[in-house]
């Protein structure tokens, strides 16, 4: 039980070195395990960790009084999520598990000395929230001005994107166990939009789907569609940052 899924994203970032990445290790932190649909965070209550999923589909949502829901984005393995534990007392948000997984759960203390004492990790964890807000601006505009199967279009590309980082989805398979209530609630549509939307991008041939299982049979039309740009991701900042695109 390790942080290698969260070394290696971070790794993406910065040249971090054996002992950068000896002591990220010894991070440590209690592993909590979850069901699907539970509640790992609850908007308003005490946070006491800063958490890392180990496995596992988590998501980031704001819930309505009269019980509607945005998902503001999804959780993967190795993304950090109540890194706002090292500024804040209480969660502004709510987290949900999309199916059943586990994460680590690390002391702020430890998370606060590590990044003290490193300037590459500093550097790493910089760039994964740069990362972060890039996939909310991404989110913004998808909602605010794509048509609906543009916007599901988009999210899938983006979800087998990164699941392919974290070796979760082929070249071009994904496993996607998000309900389609989810994915509406993601994109700011009906479930019943949203099927038929997706049974049409089926039928144009851009996807096929079987159970929870998709095959992009034309990612190319598909992200041309959709206008879907994976430039926002940062994939290549360490590289950039090296002066070399390699």
């Amino acid at each position: 039980m390790t942080l290698e899924a969260l070394v290696a994203r971070l790794h993406f970032y910065s040249d971090i070195g054996d002992g950068d990445r000896a002591q990220m290790l010894a991070l440590g932190g209690k592993v909590r395990s979850f069901a699907a649909n539970a509640e790992l965070v609850s908007a308003g209550e005490p946070m006491d960790a800063v958490l890392v999923v180990r496995e596992g589909w988590a998501a980031r949502y704001k819930e309505l009084e009269d019980g509607r829901r945005q998902i503001l984005n999804i959780l993967l393995p190795g993304d950090i999520f109540d890194l706002q534990v090292l500024v804040a007392a209480e969660a502004d948000h709510s987290v949900l598990a999309i199916t059943a997984g586990s994460l680590y759960a690390i002391p702020p203390g430890a998370v606060r000395d590590l990044l003290a004492g490193s300037g590459a990790l500093s550097m790493a964890f910089w760039w994964t929230q740069v990362q972060e807000e890039a996939f909310l601006r991404e989110q913004i505009v998808r909602n605010g001005r794509q048509s609906a199967q543009e916007r599901i279009g988009h999210l899938l590309l983006e979800l087998h994107r990164r699941a392919q980082i974290v070796n979760l989805a082929g070249e071009d398979t994904m496993r996607l166990p998000m309900t389609q209530t989810q994915i509406a609630d993601t994109l700011g549509l009906t479930p019943i939009h949203t099927n038929r939307v997706l049974r049409r991008l089926v039928r144009e041939g851009y996807i096929e789907m079987n159970r929870q299982w998709i095959r992009f049979l034309d990612a190319d039309a598909l992200a041309a569609m959709c206008d879907f740009d994976p430039s926002y991701f940062h994939l290549d900042a360490f590289h950039m940052r090296l002066g070399r695109r390699d």
